[in-house]
């Protein structure tokens, strides 16, 4: 998403097509530098899950009693306190630049209009018809299967 709003401004200011192989060059040397840490950051938080850590070590349980799970207990607060924030803290820092106007508002109105107009007309069908069940919900569902389990 990010590629895209910075890609879209670089292309609205791209005047003419003479200049469109600059502007993608720019665009370019903009995002590669945050793409590559956002990138880098992903790549090694799924590796360090899958390959490094396993079900931390718990005193009230027979689980975790690999040398995975003691390292995975004793880095927890670590990761949980300073290496998730300062990750996450990075990777949610990107904001547009200049200002949005009322683009906000006016969306956020056109949301509104839009989902209150088929709210109301949902409700009031209800109202009228009475509440239709087309399947069983999820938990009814399960209900049956572990009752099935058990006989």
């Amino acid at each position: 998403i990010e590629d895209a709003f910075v890609l879209s401004e670089t292309l609205e200011a791209c005047k003419s097509t003479e200049k469109l192989e600059g502007a993608l060059q720019d665009f370019y040397k903009k995002r590669i530098v945050r793409v590559s840490i956002v990138q880098f950051l992903s790549r090694l938080a799924s590796d360090l899950i899958i390959n490094a850590f396993d079900t931390p070590w718990s005193p009230h349980d027979d689980l975790g009693k690999s040398w995975k799970s003691y390292l995975t207990f004793f880095w927890k607060p670590v990761l949980q306190y300073a290496i998730f924030p300062a990750q996450f803290a990075y990777l949610y820092s990107y904001y547009p630049t200049g200002n949005m106007g009322d683009l906000p508002a006016a969306l956020e109105a056109k949301w509104k209009k839009k989902h209150e107009e088929g709210a109301e007309a949902a409700f009031e069908r209800v109202a009228e018809d009475g509440q239709q069940v087309a399947a069983p919900s999820f938990f009814k569902i399960s209900e049956t299967v572990l009752a099935a389990k058990k006989n």
